[in-house]
């Protein structure tokens, strides 16, 4: 609809919003931050995840030489030494091996044989902690020697024990590395940044899909007049009816900014696109006319939509 016929009426009329709304309240939700366009925070290298997760071991080693200090008295600093090369070699063994973790971590994203993909994560995981003990023990009878000191590990009665515990931080480190990486957008060489205009047009083309507890619907979404929020849902007012769905006014004012929806109230959107008329009342708040007839209040702390309607209408 051409914004040139829509009119804005003065009125003299006390304001249809009291001034309080203007100040937020302690439900009020907040503006969704939005990063610009650019490349940047879109990529990250494998390096990353490697240093922090090393960063991790080397803490965890850390800790364990303080805990282990508490029960000895250290002369010189020669009761620290075993601990710390315990921790220390401990700590090598783990990032030598990263790779072959992450590998098997990454085969359950991107692999459509889920159950493929989760065999080799497990023996990925399975042979990374049992890598970490066989290379762990020649480490450490090393490096206690270097250091004049001696250290027996016996295979038969030790191994099923320390097998077990590394299984478990294997598992874990696996979490680490799934939890770090599973949301993070990758693009190839060459590849072209998603344009948001071109992603807000095929969306009008498509339309959108609203879901009603197990049912879902689909809109098109110049028909929408407005949504309000609903506690943990938000009503779509719609010409065939109203439509409750669960999620936030936040959320919705981001997705349907693209098709003319703009906040106008701390709990409601209106279409911009549906406007006849805008009435602006002395204390800053105003008052849309629908398209259908309906009224819609805005307040003073949104005035800029009431504005930019009569901008356009000025043009």
């Amino acid at each position: 609809m051409n914004y040139a016929e829509r009119g804005i009426e003065p009125h003299d009329a006390v304001g249809v919003e009291p001034a309080r709304d203007d100040r937020p309240g302690l439900r009020d939700e907040q503006p969704n931050g939005v990063t610009e366009g650019g490349r940047r925070g879109t990529t990250y290298g494998s390096i990353a995840s490697y240093g922090w997760i090393a960063l991790l071991i080397v803490a965890s080693g850390v800790v364990n030489v303080l805990s282990a200090t508490k029960d000895m008295t250290p002369s010189g600093g020669a009761g620290l030494a075993k601990p710390i090369l315990l921790e220390l070699t401990s700590a090598l063994a783990w990032i030598a091996f990263l790779p072959l973790l992450r590998y098997g971590i990454a085969q359950l994203r991107g692999s459509r044989n889920r159950s493929a993909a989760l065999a080799v994560a497990l023996v990925a995981t399975l042979l990374y902690a049992l890598l970490h003990l066989i290379t762990l023990v020649p480490l450490r009878k090393l490096a206690f020697a270097l250091a004049a000191l001696s250290y027996d590990f016996h295979w038969a009665v030790e191994f099923p024990y320390e097998f077990r515990k590394d299984v478990i931080s294997a598992l874990m480190i696996a979490a680490v590395f799934w939890l770090m990486e599973r949301r993070v957008p990758t693009l190839s060489p060459g590849e072209p940044v998603a344009d948001p205009a071109s992603s807000a047009v095929d969306t009008l083309k498509q339309g959108l899909w609203l879901r009603d507890g197990p049912k879902s619907f689909h809109i098109d979404p110049h028909d929408i007049i407005s949504v309000t929020s609903a506690g943990n849902y938000v009503e779509f007012n719609l010409p065939a009816g109203r439509r409750l769905i669960r999620g936030t006014l936040a959320a919705e004012e981001l997705r349907l900014k693209p098709f003319g929806l703009v906040r106008v109230h701390r709990t409601r959107l209106a279409n911009l696109n549906r406007v006849v008329a805008a009435e602006l009342r002395p204390a800053g708040d105003f008052l849309l006319r629908m398209d259908n007839g309906e009224t819609i209040a805005g307040s003073r702390r949104y005035r800029s939509a009431a504005m930019s309607i009569r901008d356009a209408a000025s043009q």
